[in-house]
């Protein structure tokens, strides 16, 4: 959805900067938003309450709220697929290896 939506509003990105915080994505506030995620899906409280802090002082109380929610949404989609053992569609793989994380040989 991050290639779309950039490639829809003609921004340029880079996607290994989802998976290596070192490369600038070229997001607007991407090292932010991420911190969210990888808060979210390690279920870490406390990252998530500095998380959100950094979120609301970047992106506003409803900017931090909007993509709190959007990640929260994301990461509940994905464990319900990982509980009824629906793992990524073939067309879609090669998004692991452009964000500089393959996914198991399992899903090849």
């Amino acid at each position: 959805m991050l290639r779309a939506s950039a490639e829809a509003n003609d921004e340029t990105i880079d996607l290994r900067g989802v998976g290596d915080v070192s490369v600038d994505s070229g997001v607007r506030h991407g090292h932010v938003l991420g911190a969210v995620v990888e808060a979210a899906v390690l279920r870490d409280a406390d990252e998530m309450d500095i998380a959100r802090e950094r979120a609301v002082q970047a992106l506003g109380s409803a900017g931090a709220v909007r993509a709190i929610a959007v990640t929260a949404n994301f990461e509940m989609m994905n464990r319900l697929l990982d509980a009824v053992g629906i793992g990524p569609p073939a067309s879609r793989l090669a998004i692991g290896d452009a964000i500089g994380i393959p996914l198991p040989s399992r899903f090849r």
